[in-house]
């Protein structure tokens, strides 16, 4: 099939032809018409020129902004550390929640979108408006691109000169010339971006820092040079050869699934060099050359300059009756591509609260009148394929290609899916391409590699995701149409519906997209009844729940079920067809209650976002084998908005029963004071439901459990499960904080103290308001349930709701 070709040995892409590039390119971006143009778009940019590197914005919620709690001795404690009860009690009413604010991390150019867009609404027709002046702008930015027509020629014209012959993609018709200019008049930090646009990205050696991102340093571990090609090769055609003997053994006796998983791979692979047709008629772009013979490649590549990926399949979601959906990815790894990378940077992107973020955000610019929101979605086609790869020898792939019955090679186009450098190239492509649609057109928007999302007031009338789309065609990458989501008050970004039909009236919320609970369900059922878990599908279901429990719902719930499926996934000596014991199938289980039954993350603005003093929450557990009873907790909580009494506590011993279901130990202070802890929203979820909340323990064990949301002690993690169910219904902004024992006021009723707390005289250090009692009020206290991650669980959903508390009321 090749002989008709143009045989060649390649030119590869080495640090001296990267650098014969950069000087061409430079030559290209410091002419006079480039720098004539970048000072006219400066002159017209929303936000000031400059970049400031981001750890990401984000919206985020207490469980998951805190981190680890300070320890003992810790200058980072909200109260510096006291001996006495009474000096940590006055410091600690008069503390600020760390967290009462809105995490509004908001970069300079999105804050300057929203400002943007809030200054039409006073407009006679702020849709008009809006529209106008975003058409004109786009006016005088294509007039920048045609007039920059000299050097997007000259740029091309040095790409088509690097070009590997018959290997790497021609690019699609991005304009270069433009995205540069703007790179240059905004401050833009990724000014080799241009460069790695015509000589293609990196994916060895040392990957420059594009200062988008997260500083940290990843040094490669091993240099090219030191590989031997030939012999990896040969390995590969072995490993496969083995693979599809395996297959044929299996498929005989009846077992077809590595059969499957072969033909699967083939077909999607031959569907990247002949692509299908989609429903609406169009066709999928062509990502792949191929299939090739070794021989074949080494005429294209060059004999010994190559280096193939191992090509597999792996889980990427579920289908609706809960079976595997599988994508190819190829094994960077394996072949130690990865390895040979040197990156400075990682990804910090917009996660999937964006629209919550742009929805505070533009709270702040309306002030106390809201206008409504709206959302819309865009995903770019085959992103990774889309960027030039600079060292094409390096992104072959290797399969058993079932239609042939023998192992074939082909030369991908772009970036493989496996590749480490994959996800920065894209990302500073679609970081780019997001920040010029704010910078010049006011369009707030995110991008998570290649998802986009355009949250704006409906009088924008989509404007901004119009604009967005002719920028996605300008660089190169359009939108996929079959993915295109018109605007609407409910759109699922990156798996998570943010629901904005309340914002006007100043709430909205997150929470899991149905159809991917039903999934995830559907597959946590499918495993349960085959009694067995791979690794891989493991691997793919534990990644698929803590993203759907955290993101779409509350904090860390699910954590300590999640460490127990994690342990299986990595228990030394289990084979993948090994029977499933009960606890690994009681937390399954646990998220086959509680998933589908999971309230969403509440968000409120404007004036229902008023600012309430924090609640203090002290709590305390003792253990002595003699006493009778051997356990007690205690709990104290200071409201200063309770008008009954700024104080209150309670006091129990711990029954009998619930302690046996603790595994027997000698000393179980470290399980009951997480018990106390859990016990202080299961008593008082009316007084704590959605308040700040600052809940002091002395127990570090418990304290990081708690705030981490899983434990390596069973019991402890099965109530701090029980914590994070309990509390993604109450809702509380809770940030935990070390006490010591001394200063801990629920140390008293622990130890049945109650002489200071119920004293008349002791009034705290704030005198009670007129009718309040003075001293503390004894509340009864209610036991969570023990021993347990399901069963008992998923009916707290129901018990600590708002509807259920209104009816306990009446």
């Amino acid at each position: 099939m090749l002989w008709s070709l143009v045989l060649c040995w390649a030119m590869h892409m080495t640090p001296a032809r990267m650098a014969q590039v950069a000087v061409q390119v430079a030559c290209v971006l410091r002419s006079p018409n480039m720098q004539h143009w970048a000072a006219v778009l400066a002159d017209d940019m929303i936000c000031a020129p400059g970049y400031d590197r981001p750890t990401g914005a984000r919206l985020q919620s207490a469980v998951e902004r805190q981190g680890l709690p300070a320890l003992p001795h810790a200058p980072e404690l909200l109260v510096a550390e006291e001996q006495f009860i009474g000096p940590h009690v006055q410091a600690a009413i008069q503390l600020a929640h760390p967290l009462a604010e809105l995490a509004l991390q908001a970069t300079p150019a999105l804050r300057a979108a929203v400002e943007y867009v809030a200054s039409f609404r006073d407009a006679p027709d702020a849709a008009t408006a809006i529209r106008d002046d975003r058409e004109a702008r786009w006016q005088r930015w294509c007039a920048a691109r045609r007039s920059l027509a000299p050097e997007q020629r000259e740029l091309e014209r040095i790409r088509a000169e690097h070009a590997e012959p018959n290997v790497a993609m021609e690019a699609p018709g991005a304009d270069m010339a433009i995205f540069a200019c703007c790179i240059q008049a905004g401050g833009w930090p990724d000014v080799e971006y241009t460069v790695c646009q015509v000589a293609g990205f990196p994916c060895v050696g040392d990957y420059k820092d594009s200062g988008v991102f997260r500083e940290t340093e990843q040094p490669a571990s091993i240099r090219p040079e030191e590989l031997v090609n030939e012999g990896h090769i040969r390995a590969v055609e072995r490993a496969l050869d083995a693979a599809a003997q395996s297959a044929v053994a299996q498929y005989d006796h009846g077992v077809t699934e590595r059969m499957e998983m072969m033909e699967t791979i083939t077909r999607k692979t031959r569907e990247e060099v002949d692509p299908p047709f989609l429903a609406d008629g169009s066709q999928k772009p062509k990502t792949a050359n191929g299939p090739y013979t070794k021989d074949e490649v080494d005429r294209l590549l060059g004999r010994k300059e190559w280096r193939p990926l191992l090509r597999f399949a792996i889980p990427q979601g579920f289908n609706a009756d809960g079976s595997i959906k599988w994508r190819n990815c190829d094994n960077a790894r394996a072949s130690r591509t990865n390895e040979m990378l040197s990156c400075h940077e990682t990804i910090a992107n917009e996660d999937a609260s964006f629209p919550m973020l742009v929805a505070a955000l533009f709270a702040e610019a309306f002030g106390g009148r809201l206008e409504q929101l709206h959302h819309a979605t865009d995903d770019i086609a085959a992103a990774y394929r889309q960027l030039r790869c600079a060292h094409p020898e390096y992104s072959v792939v290797a399969i058993w290609d079932t239609e042939v019955g023998a192992v074939r090679y082909y030369t991908m186009f772009g970036h493989n899916f496996g590749l480490k450098s994959a996800v920065l190239s894209f990302n500073r492509h679609s970081q780019l391409l997001s920040w010029v649609a704010k910078a010049w057109f006011g369009v707030c928007n995110a991008a998570y590699f290649d998802d986009f999302d355009t949250t704006e007031p409906v009088y924008c009338a989509g404007t901004g995701k119009r604009v967005l789309h002719r920028l996605a065609a300008a660089a190169g990458t359009p939108f996929a149409a079959e993915k295109d989501t018109e605007f609407g008050l409910a759109r699922a970004f990156l798996g998570v519906v943010s629901d904005l039909s309340n914002y006007k009236e100043g709430s909205a919320e997150l929470r899991s997209k149905p159809e991917r609970v039903k999934k995830i369900v559907a597959a946590l059922k499918l495993v349960l009844r085959s009694g067995r878990l791979p690794t891989g599908v493991c691997a793919t279901l534990c990644g698929k729940v803590e993203y759907t429990a955290s993101s779409g719902a509350s904090g860390r719930i699910g954590r300590a079920p999640l460490a127990a499926l994690r342990e299986w996934q990595h228990r030394p000596g289990r084979n993948d067809g090994d029977e499933l014991p009960e606890w690994v199938r009681e937390a399954l289980r646990f998220f086959v209650q509680v998933l589908p039954a999971l309230p969403g993350r509440k968000f409120f603005f404007g004036k229902r976002r008023r600012r309430r003093a924090p609640v203090i929450v002290y709590t305390d557990a003792m253990y002595a084998a003699a006493a009778k009873p051997p356990g007690k907790i205690g709990i104290v909580i200071y409201d200063p908005e309770d008008k009954e009494s700024w104080w209150r506590y309670g006091s129990a011993g711990v029954p009998a029963e619930l302690l046996a279901k603790f595994r027997p130990r000698e000393q179980y202070v470290g399980q009951l004071e997480v018990l106390a802890g859990v016990a202080a929203y299961t008593s008082r979820p009316e007084q704590l439901r959605g308040r700040d909340v600052i809940h002091f323990i002395d127990n570090t064990g418990a304290l990081m459990g708690l705030a981490k949301g899983y434990s390596a002690d069973v019991d402890s993690a099965r109530l701090i499960s029980v914590f994070h169910v309990v509390n993604a219904t109450v809702a509380a902004n809770t940030w935990f904080e070390y006490v010591a024992s001394g200063a801990n006021i629920s140390d008293l009723p622990s130890r049945g103290d109650f002489e200071l707390l119920r004293s008349k005289a002791y009034e705290g250090p704030r005198v009670p308001a007129p009718g309040q009692q003075p001293g503390a009020m004894e509340f009864k206290v209610k036991w969570p349930p023990v021993g347990v991650w399901a069963g008992d669980l998923s009916h707290l959903f129901t018990e600590f709701s708002v509807g259920k508390a209104r009816k306990r009321r009446r």
